[in-house]
């Protein structure tokens, strides 16, 4: 199979900050071409820190690969230039707001007339439809209305965002699907077509167990810290060195966790024997575990676990992924070379194609 099945794909690219480039950086990677269109001004997320120069490594990871360009389509050259553009392209996505979308005749219905090959793919903050359809929206800030932030933390501590920006890479991921899904499509109907996904949407989706657990418990969901509602023992502890993850998914498990351990006697205390019943007293076992733990390094307990196939490993920090030996196996680093600074470094798409990876490692070109 083709590692850049999209080669040929031409896209349109009309987008600013993080969810919807993303989903064009996807795109490039499997080979489209695709022209990133910034305003005179330049994407807001050039200026994000840390930067060198007028790139910066959030600008960099979400338009890589792109052919990058700079119009002001509220001027009649730029909008000439931006359609001369449309009118060979197989793909636009965008990130406007629905009412500048139409204001600007960029919309589907406007754009289907004269492209009717063209698929309009829009990612939005809030959704396409409702009151709240052109409303200003971040990745933090739909974090909080979808209750993800909620169900983020530690019990006793305040709601907080997720480290990584999860509704701005899923719903960049997201469009990317359908996108191809529409692409596919198009090969019996040789019609483009409207996809639109949201940060809103993507939240909503990504809390379905939670929605679900609520309706069926009747219990408000809370924060697990690094635990999990469902199972115990699960999440991070602290050893006689550094603290691992542990993740205990089923009774059997459990079991084998114990043996490991030592523990043994709590598979005849009734409070632990089964996962309902340990999750009702997740505070009391992990208090047992962590003075186990406590007494053992968090290599060894990383050993000793995964020789019986106990789910767990070491905490780090992202950026040791540059060194670590599985990512450096399954070659996930792909490297740019990023004027005034050299070789960036940063994961690659986490799919491979006959046991290769897209890497397509080319240098942004400067804009023009």
């Amino acid at each position: 199979m083709d590692t850049y099945p999209l080669r040929g794909i031409r896209v349109v690219d009309l987008t600013s900050n993080i969810a919807a480039p993303f989903s064009g950086a996807i795109l490039a990677d499997l080979g489209a071409r695709v022209t990133h269109v910034e305003s005179i001004s330049g994407d807001d997320s050039r200026r994000m820190a840390p930067r060198v120069g007028d790139v910066s490594a959030y600008w960099q990871v979400v338009n890589r690969n792109k052919h990058v360009v700079r119009l002001d389509i509220r001027e009649d050259e730029g909008r000439e230039q931006l359609h001369g553009m449309l009118a060979d392209a197989d793909v636009f996505i965008t990130n406007l707001r629905p009412e500048k979308l139409s204001r600007n005749a960029l919309d589907y219905e406007s754009l289907k007339t004269l492209y009717p090959r063209l698929i309009h793919a829009a990612l939005s903050a809030y959704g396409a439809k409702g009151a709240e359809s052109n409303r200003a929206g971040y990745d933090a800030v739909l974090q909080s209305r979808t209750g993800i932030a909620e169900i983020t933390g530690t019990s006793d501590g305040p709601p907080v965002r997720t480290g990584v920006s999860v509704l701005d890479i899923g719903a960049g991921t997201w469009l990317a699907l359908g996108i191809i899904a529409a692409l596919y499509e198009r090969k019996t109907t040789n019609l483009g077509a409207s996809i639109a996904t949201s940060l809103f949407e993507t939240g909503a989706n990504w809390v379905a167990y939670h929605v679900a657990a609520n309706q069926v418990s009747g219990n408000p969901s809370g924060r697990h810290g690094s635990g999990h509602p469902a199972f115990s023992p699960y999440g991070i502890f602290p050893t006689k060195t550094s603290p691992v993850c542990i993740g205990i998914g089923g009774d059997l498990i459990f079991a084998s966790f114990c043996s490991a351990l030592g523990l043994e006697s709590l598979l005849e205390d009734e409070k632990f024997s089964a996962n309902p019943a340990r999750v009702s007293n997740d505070q009391e076992l992990r208090r047992v575990i962590e003075k186990r733990l406590s007494e053992i390094s968090g290599e060894d307990v990383v050993k000793i676990l995964d020789a019986v196939g106990v789910p767990c490993d070491i905490v780090q920090k992202p950026e040791a992924l540059l060194q670590d030996p599985q990512a450096i196996a399954n070659k996930m680093m792909m490297s740019v070379d990023v004027e005034g600074f050299g070789p960036l470094h940063f994961p690659a798409l986490p799919i491979t194609f006959d046991g290769e990876r897209p890497m397509y490692p080319n240098s942004t070109p400067k804009t023009s």
